[in-house]
């Protein structure tokens, strides 16, 4: 900036450039506008960032007609979302607390999205919902600081699957101990009862097939998948729940991965 002339302005600068550089590329990004993207004129009480809960709503691949279910829903922020983009779909949200349920109910008012999403006071682990009744779920699962988490990984994913029907898929936004377990369990073919030591590698990645000898990615092709589907159905440690995407996004001072499953067959639950 010497070489220019060029003076900086940090508390009103002219022109703004974000740089992110990790051991495999770099990227560079200039705001477009002022507002950052994650603010929402219709949400009251801000919760998860709206960027990350749109995005996994997107993922999700919402149908029209479909039953959506947030059994984890805090403040509403991932079906507002949704909502919002996809509005010819039933939501319903489930969470354990009345102060969030309350916010929740604020944010469905302020959004004009009361008629829209269902609110119900109920445990992840024992949703009022009858067996595979439901087309899609997505879920931001607590980190452990703000909220703790009472029930284990496995029960709440016993209980997704549940209610879940088959072809259904499953979004969760996994803070990073819980994608090192969920990954050692896949790896392993054990149940969800392990502590992993891994490290994660650094920077956004999408992540790869746990076996990783033939490095075929998780998005494989369908073809794929459907040879190999009795033998994912054997070992798979989350019973009909398969891997199928996995991201891993920014929360600004933490990371956490975006991880969907799709339910093969019945789980007999």
């Amino acid at each position: 900036m010497k070489q220019f002339g060029w003076k900086a302005d940090l508390r009103n600068p002219n022109l703004e450039i974000f740089i992110h550089l990790n051991d495999i590329y770099s990227v560079v990004g200039i705001p477009v506008f002022r507002v950052p993207l994650a603010n929402r004129a219709y949400i009251q009480t801000a919760g998860l960032r709206s960027t990350i809960a749109w995005a996994m709503a997107s993922l999700a691949e919402i149908q029209a007609g479909a039953l959506v279910l947030d059994p984890m829903c805090g403040l509403g922020t991932i079906l507002l979302e949704a909502a919002k983009e996809w509005p010819d779909v039933y939501y319903v949200g489930a969470d354990v607390s009345d102060s969030q349920l309350l916010g929740a109910h604020d944010n469905l008012k302020a959004a004009g999205l009361k008629d829209k999403i269902e609110l119900l006071k109920a445990s992840v682990i024992e949703l009022p919902l009858p067996s595979e009744s439901v087309d899609i779920i997505i879920s931001d699962i607590p980190f452990g600081k703000k909220f703790k988490l009472e029930k284990d990984i496995k029960s709440i994913l016993q209980e997704m699957e549940r209610v879940l029907r088959v072809d259904g898929a499953i979004v969760l936004l996994l803070s990073e101990d819980h994608h090192r377990c969920l990954q050692d369990c896949e790896e392993s073919g054990i149940p969800l009862n392990s502590k992993s030591s891994h490290t994660d590698e650094p920077g956004i990645k999408k992540c790869l097939n746990p076996k990783g000898e033939n490095g075929i990615s998780e998005t494989a092709s369908s073809s794929f998948q459907a040879s190999n589907q009795e033998g994912l159905d054997r070992t798979s440690p989350f019973g009909s729940l398969v891997p199928v995407e996995c991201y891993k996004v920014s929360l600004g001072k933490t990371d956490a991965f975006i991880s969907k499953y799709r339910k093969s067959h019945s789980s007999g639950l």
